[in-house]
């Protein structure tokens, strides 16, 4: 009686330890295993979204600007002119002021031959001018498009007969390795209605 009570009472053998400490060791290395391919790829994913959506708030801080430009009338300080390296005009989605409110802005391409980078700048009335992008090297350059095929690198453009007051598409060129071409097509109107004082009579008036 006493002898099957002490065998009843007995413990693990040291084999039963070891067999369990090695299954268990099994477990915990495949689940070590299977949580970081976990943290691997939210890290992956994260990297990119926030690769994506770092893309996609410059894309819209460019473009932005551009494609809410309208004419300004014949004199006004918001008449759109451009050239490779610059371009003035008024727009409807200005990136410091009020939107929808026309604001006159400009944007800047200068090539920084100390840091070897091109700054692209954008300034409008009542703000300090703001670098939005840069990269390396002297790439970066405006060009325009109206109603005849082909771009041109100034505006208006001097061989078109009545030219558009604005482009309907305007390119940028530029050293980013994202995304190096912007085009952008402008929604607004081309050309804005006549005033009376614009024309020959209106002076006399």
């Amino acid at each position: 009686m006493m002898k099957r009570e002490r065998d009843e009472q007995r413990g693990f053998t040291l084999l039963e330890v070891i067999v369990v400490l090695m299954i268990s060791s099994l477990i915990a290395a495949i689940l070590f295993q299977g949580l970081s391919l976990i943290l691997d790829t939210r890290f992956r994913v994260m990297s990119a979204l926030t690769r994506v959506e770092t893309i996609g708030l410059q894309t819209s801080i460019i473009t932005s600007p551009l494609r809410g430009m309208l004419p300004d009338h014949a004199g006004e300080p918001g008449v759109f002119s451009g050239d490779s390296k610059r371009l003035k005009g008024l727009t409807l989605n200005p990136l410091q002021g009020t939107n929808g409110a026309p604001t006159a802005f400009a944007m800047d391409l200068n090539y920084d031959i100390s840091d070897n980078a091109t700054l692209l700048t954008y300034s409008e009335t009542g703000y300090a001018p703001v670098e939005i992008a840069r990269w390396t090297g002297s790439t970066g350059a405006f060009t325009y498009r109206g109603r005849v095929d082909g771009w041109v690198k100034r505006w208006p453009p001097p061989l078109e007969d009545k030219p558009l007051q604005v482009p309907r598409t305007i390119r940028l060129d530029t050293g980013l390795e994202q995304r190096p071409v912007y085009v952008v097509r402008v929604m607004g109107p081309h050309n804005r209605a006549i005033r009376a004082e614009d024309l020959p009579f209106g002076s006399s008036q």
